[in-house]
Order: structure tokens, then C-alpha cells, then sequence
């Protein structure tokens, strides 16, 4: 057994909190993470600083809100004169994993620093190169079979792997670890691999094999169908984000919404798949009771609610308000709940504490060991910058459609009984975030006095954020791509 834990921070992309199981979701989809949650504790009332991957990312491994490390926007790149948890891990004598994700996670922007072995999966398809490369790498072989069998997970299953055979050799020399995996698969489109998209939707069909699928459709066939429903039209709407409904040109009723929900939620259930074959693995390797295992999501998803789809634009729960579960190294806490504000800034510092690191004096974070015996904040904030590549997408999609209002910035602030949002217009709205969940009834106007006092809390610590500059799509052909693919040129 190793002195200091190790530690696996496992990011579920794009995973809604109340779509999650042990937070009284009414359909199966997390059994694995639930019983995480047995093992540690479960935050009721973790917010996400941002509401897209880049710029949350880039506040949790840096510790810092987006205003202070300049993160956000179109500027993702993490500053070189900022720490990030694996430099402290690496520098507290951590063996250091990371796999990349997508277009945002990548070595390019500082993801790799402190990381002994970092995974690049950004090129990794089935191409003319897939299978000379499946001979030298058994877990991309696995991948390539996979995905031509099962269907696409957008590389989880290698990423998975991956990190298993990390653990392997770390936990073989005695070495603590630390793994960090963010999974996609929740993602748009919500096509999870086979049997999960027709997991909690009944009637769907499609092929059983994915090789079938992807000729049929090369021939122009209709691979995968829904008695009364247009799945055409529905799958479009998830693979483009759902750009056409908010701007109006794509009409959507509630139980078009329902099988986009299942579909999902299928997603969902495959990711915590992966994550119970890793707890049973750290069982098998005899590490798991040595080891901290932290679950969360970096943003949510709109299906409609307030009008919205995707994940960016708004600093609503929907979004913000993220499922976070740790399962602690050593004696375990038995499914305790936490019902004070957290944010997952207070990641960086928990890791910290975890690994023996100097914690840094940075007052909007705190480290979360201890749990109860500790003190929680008062005040929690997010904060979201527009990037322009959607705003000219949305302007070459759908030009009769205004998107200048896209072009903004928001940022919030919550304390134990409402939450207040601003623009850098002056607008403001105001939410009983407690009597009112689902933030359905703007009290802006009925509680001055209340939004004027959080409004000054937002100023003592944060500046309005500047809008975001001018984008420039990569040299990268491969990255442009996948930058189109997930909705963000």
C-alpha cells in the first residue's frame, strides 16, 4: 500500500446531474457510480465554473475561475506561468496519466505538461492506417474492433484501456498514481454504441453490427428507424447540436425530445459501463481501496429547456450544476451527502491535499478532504465568454436568424437560497434556485435589494469578462474537423 492515495479523476463529458441515478434520476442509467457513491460522498450542489469543455477544463486543472487565468472564449491555452494539478502530481512524485479529448483537452494547450504517458486520441479512426496501427497497440486494437462491431464511442474504450494498463505498471512498482480521463460519448451526437441507444428507448432498430450499418447508409438506406418517428430529423438535430431549433427553423415536441432523452441516456449508462469495469479492475490489481476516485461532469445539456440546446450560451443548472462523486482513498465516509455549495474549482486544491502539494492562497477554492468537518463557501460563480466560431456558424446556417444575441458574456453568482446572472449588457436575472430548480420564474424584478447585494458579491472579486476575439480555425485539417464535427466552427 502506498503512502499517499492515488487518485483517478474521471470526467463523464457532458453529463447531466439529474440524469444520474443516485441523484434521483428515475431511470437505471449510472448502477456503477451509484455504488461509488455508496463507497464516498455525493455533492448535491457542485457548480461547474463554465459551461463548455475548454474553458471549464482549463478553471478546474488550474484551480482558478476563468476571469483569473484568462481561459475562456476563444483563448484556451493554459498560461505557462499557471501550475496545473499534474505538475503537482508529478512533482509530488506521482506516475502521471492523461488521455486528450477531442479538440479541446489536447497536448497543444497544455495538457500534457506534468503527464508521464498522455494518450493523443484526437487522429485516432477507422482509416487506412487504423490497422497497421492495431498491431502495435492492443488497446487500439480493441477500439477498431469495437467500433466496427458495436459502433462509435468516440475512443472510451481506449481511453479505458489505456489508463488500465497505466495502473497495471504503476500499481506493479508501488508508485502512487494519477488518471485522468475525460469521455465523450454523452456528447452530440447521443450515438452510443450497441445495444445502449435503444437501452431505454423502445422500438428502435438498426443493424446489429455497425460494419452493416455503415454500408447500408453508404448505399443510401435508412439505417436506423423508430415506428412514428422521423429519425432522420431527429438524428440530425443531435448531430448538429440543435442549432436549427433554436433558430427556429426545426420545430420539436416533447416526444421527439423524450427519444433524443433516451438516447442519451443510453450514452449514460455505456459511460458508467466503462467505469464499473474500472472498479472491478483496481479490485482485481488490489489498488482500489488505495485510491481516490473522483466522478464528475464538466457541463450539462439543453434538450429545449429554456429554449436552449447544446451546452453553451446560458448559465442556467441545466448546465452548471454538475453531478460530482469521490470515493476517498482508505476508510470510507459509507454514501454520505453533502448539501453545501461546492464548486469544481475546489478540485485542484482536494488534489493537492490528496498528494502531499503546497496548497496555493487562492481564496475562491477549497480543498474538499475532510468533507463535513470543513468549511464550505457561501458564494459560488460561473462564467461563460461566447466563442465566435458558433456565431458565424449559426450566420452561414441561418442567416435570417439573429445571433448577435450569442455574442456575449455571462456570469453568475449563487448563494444559499438564490442565484443571480448578469451580462455585460447590464441585464440581469434572478432565481429562488431552491423553490425554483428548473429556474422558470425570473424574480429580478421583485428582489432588487437581493440582486443588487449578490451583484456586488460577483464585483468584489470578479471584472465583467471581455468579449471573445476574433477565431482562427487551425492549420490542422484533422483538428478543423473535428472542431465542425463537435459544433464549435
Amino acid at each position: 500500500m502506498t503512502q499517499r492515495p492515488n487518485v483517478l479523476f474521471l470526467v463523464l463529458d457532458a453529463v447531466r446531474r439529474d440524469h444520474i441515478s443516485c441523484y434521483g434520476y428515475e431511470r437505471e442509467t449510472t448502477p456503477n457510480i451509484d455504488r461509488l457513491a455508496a463507497d464516498g460522498v455525493r455533492y448535491e450542489h457542485a457548480i461547474a465554473p463554465s459551461v463548455w469543455t475548454g474553458a471549464v477544463h482549463g478553471a478546474v486543472f488550474t484551480g482558478r475561475y476563468p476571469s483569473h487565468t484568462g481561459i475562456y472564449g476563444d483563448s484556451l491555452t493554459i498560461p505557462d506561468d499557471i501550475e496545473t494539478i499534474s505538475d503537482a502530481f508529478r512533482g509530488a512524485g506521482y506516475r502521471t496519466f492523461a488521455a486528450s479529448a477531442g479538440a479541446h483537452i489536447r497536448a497543444g494547450r497544455g495538457y500534457d505538461r506534468g503527464i508521464d504517458e498522455y494518450v493523443e486520441t484526437r487522429r485516432i479512426g477507422l482509416d487506412s492506417g487504423s490497422f497497421k496501427k492495431a498491431l502495435s497497440d492492443r488497446s487500439f486494437a480493441k477500439q477498431v474492433g469495437f467500433s466496427l462491431t458495436r459502433g462509435p464511442d468516440d475512443k472510451t474504450l481506449y481511453k479505458y484501456d489505456r489508463l488500465k494498463r497505466f495502473v497495471e505498471g504503476a500499481a506493479s512498482d508501488d508508485d502512487p498514481f494519477f488518471g485522468f480521463i475525460n469521455a465523450k460519448t454523452a456528447h452530440s451526437p447521443y450515438n452510443p454504441p450497441r445495444p445502449y441507444k435503444g437501452l431505454f428507448c423502445e422500438g428502435f432498430d438498426r443493424p446489429r453490427y455497425e460494419f452493416v450499418e455503415r454500408a447500408a447508409a453508404a448505399l443510401g438506406r435508412d439505417t436506423q428507424t423508430l415506428d412514428g418517428y422521423d429519425t432522420k430529423k431527429l438524428r440530425d438535430v443531435s448531430e448538429s447540436g440543435g442549432d436549427g431549433v433554436v433558430a427556429g427553423a426545426v420545430e420539436m415536441d416533447e416526444r421527439e425530445w423524450d427519444v433524443l432523452r433516451a438516447w442519451y441516456d443510453g450514452a449514460v449508462r455505456y459511460l458508467d459501463s466503462r467505469v464499473g469495469e474500472l472498479v472491478e479492475f483496481l479490485r482485481a490489481q488490489g489498488v482500489y481501496e488505495d485510491t481516490m476516485i473522483v466522478v464528475t461532469a464538466d457541463h450539462g445539456e439543453n434538450f429545449g429547456d429554456h429554449g436552449l440546446t447544446g451546452h453553451n450560451v446560458c448559465l442556467y443548472d441545466t448546465l452548471v450544476r454538475v453531478p460530482l462523486i469521490i470515493k476517498p482513498a482508505g476508510e470510507s465516509p459509507s454514501g454520505r451527502v453533502i448539501d453545501e455549495q461546492v464548486s469544481l474549482i475546489d478540485l485542484e486544491p482536494t488534489f493537492r491535499d490528496a498528494a502531499g502539494a503546497p496548497l496555493d492562497d487562492y481564496p475562491h477554492s477549497e480543498s474538499l478532504l475532510g468533507f463535513e468537518d470543513r468549511r464550505y463557501h457561501e458564494h459560488t460563480f460561473s462564467e461563460f465568454a461566447s466563442y465566435v466560431g458558433r456565431v458565424e456558424r449559426f450566420r452561414r446556417e441561418y442567416p435570417e436568424f439573429d445571433a448577435s444575441q450569442f455574442v456575449r458574456t455571462l456570469q453568475s453568482v449563487r448563494d444559499d437560497e438564490y442565484k443571480l446572472i448578469v451580462d455585460d449588457e447590464g441585464n440581469r436575472e434572478l432565481y429562488a434556485w431552491r423553490d425554483d430548480p428548473a429556474e422558470t420564474r425570473d424574480i429580478a424584478a421583485d428582489r432588487p435589494a437581493v440582486a443588487d447585494e449578490l451583484e456586488a458579491t460577483l464585483r468584489e472579486s470578479f471584472d465583467p469578462l471581455e468579449r471573445p476575439g476574433e477565431f482562427e480555425a487551425p492549420d490542422d485539417d484533422a483538428l478543423k474537423q473535428q472542431l465542425e464535427d463537435l459544433g464549435y466552427i
